[in-house]
């Protein structure tokens, strides 16, 4: 039996750990930032006039925002809205996939947050998972750029038209690692994490406050708050 200890809270019988993975494992800041203003510029160029309006929608700066949570599907159908137009979503979708092909891959510009190798050894008794907004070859190119994969059991990313914290999403990664979802913890940087289950840690170093992680059963402010205890 294997209980996780948080800054004085104890999540009991855990036989998983479930990642969320931007502003969690990986720094994504950066990237998300660079990743807007491409979309936006791109769009602007065909629609012009739009780009601030774009920009203010996906809320580069919020760890909350649109960009940082939202799934592809939430950002097109958000940024489509503001073209008003009938071919508005086939804009969108090319401007995205422009932008996807003028970057550099993501995992390069997504570095990991200190101490989360240390983390994930020591709960490498438990199985790990990764529940993310971002698409799975995206998430594994991020396993494989850091030389993480071998910590992680299985992943699920974004699902057509379902996102977080919607819980079929815990269900559907339960399912993976073969575990009820009960038994499993939750660690992520955002109120769509935390609020996916009550046995939830919410973590600061992504960005977020403790205000906006509603539903956190514990806060941690860095990754070595987190450790296990056999018992």
């Amino acid at each position: 039996m294997v209980t996780i200890v948080c800054n004085g809270v104890q999540f009991e019988n855990i036989e998983a750990v479930i990642f969320d993975k931007d502003g969690t494992l990986a720094n994504s800041h950066q990237y998300l930032w660079h990743l807007a203003e491409k979309r936006a510029e791109l769009i602007d160029a065909i629609v012009p006039g739009l780009k601030s309006k774009i920009l203010a929608t996906f809320e580069c700066g919020n760890p909350a925002g649109l960009m940082a949570i939202g799934t592809r599907e939430d950002d097109e159908i958000a940024i489509a809205s503001l073209l008003n137009r009938a071919d508005a979503r086939s804009i969108v979708q090319s401007a995205f996939q422009q932008a996807d092909q003028q970057l550099p891959r993501k995992a390069t510009l997504t570095p990991l947050y200190p101490e989360i190798v240390e983390l994930l050894q020591s709960l490498n008794s438990l199985k790990l998972g990764i529940l993310s907004s971002d698409i799975e070859p995206n998430i594994r190119d991020f396993l494989e750029e850091y030389q993480l994969s071998a910590y992680f059991q299985g992943m699920i990313g974004a699902q057509p038209g379902i996102s977080k914290p919607n819980p079929k999403l815990l269900f559907l990664i339960c399912k993976v690692l073969n575990v009820e979802p009960e038994a499993a913890l939750v660690i992520g940087d955002t109120i769509a994490d935390t609020t996916l289950t009550p046995r939830s840690i919410g973590v600061t170093w992504g960005g977020n406050t403790i205000a906006q992680l509603i539903g956190a059963g514990a806060i941690a402010h860095y990754p070595s708050d987190i450790r296990l205890s056999h018992t």
